[in-house]
């Protein structure tokens, strides 16, 4: 007859097959999960992106485009996943090669949120092309008539040293065009109906844009 020791040694190894059983079992389910946590981190989506360069005010075409894939973590929010959605649009600011195409790159979006505000979108010519270096989109501005312009005797509606334009949001920031040495940078911008007849009154003026708190 077994001893207690010999007993207790034949139930140990009676229960080893349930104890290898449940190793494997918790081996695979770690496993799988390791798997399903690597996942996330190695997938992808279709991301549009500029294949060159592109200058604020482009219209986009197939040879500004590239379709790549993007680790789902990097991705921006509304990036463009095909080229068709954002063929033919117009850029309000600069897209550096390589960069995602987004909804926020997108000068017509701009445009449409600002006349949905009651507000209207209109385009003004800067005096000067050192500007360019403090604009950007989404800034605001007030537009004052250039020098030149008061030394023309154009005066417009607004009184002298008074603005014509206050607290505009710029849309886009337009660079001048090298194919013309005489071209100015321009800006477009959202600003209320007086201002936007303001300066409909001065279309031949430029203006200096000075930067100013968002209200």
């Amino acid at each position: 007859m077994p001893t207690s020791s010999w007993r207790t040694a034949l139930t140990y190894l009676s229960g080893w097959p349930r104890r290898a059983a449940a190793v494997l079992c918790l081996l695979a389910a770690v496993g799988t999960g390791l798997t399903r946590s690597r996942a996330p981190a190695n997938a992808t989506v279709p991301t549009v992106v500029a294949s060159r360069a592109v200058p604020a005010g482009t219209v986009l075409s197939t040879s500004d485009l590239t379709l790549t894939r993007w680790p789902v973590s990097a991705a921006p929010a509304g990036g463009a996943r095909t080229v068709a959605t954002v063929l033919g649009r117009r850029v309000a600011a600069a897209v550096p090669r390589g960069m995602p195409v987004t909804a926020a790159d997108l000068l017509e979006p701009a445009i449409a949120d600002a006349l949905a505000s009651g507000q209207a979108a209109t385009t003004v010519e800067l005096a000067t092309s050192s500007q360019l270096a403090i604009l950007h989109v989404g800034d605001h501005v007030d537009l004052y008539p250039s020098a030149d312009a008061t030394q023309l005797g154009d005066p417009g509606p607004t009184a002298k040293g008074s603005p014509a334009a206050q607290n505009a949001e710029v849309l886009s920031v337009l660079p001048p065009s090298q194919a013309s040495p005489d071209d100015k940078p321009a800006l477009v911008i959202a600003t209320d109906r007086l201002a936007a007849a303001q300066l409909a009154a001065r279309a031949s003026a430029a203006f200096i844009a000075t930067l100013v708190q968002p209200p």
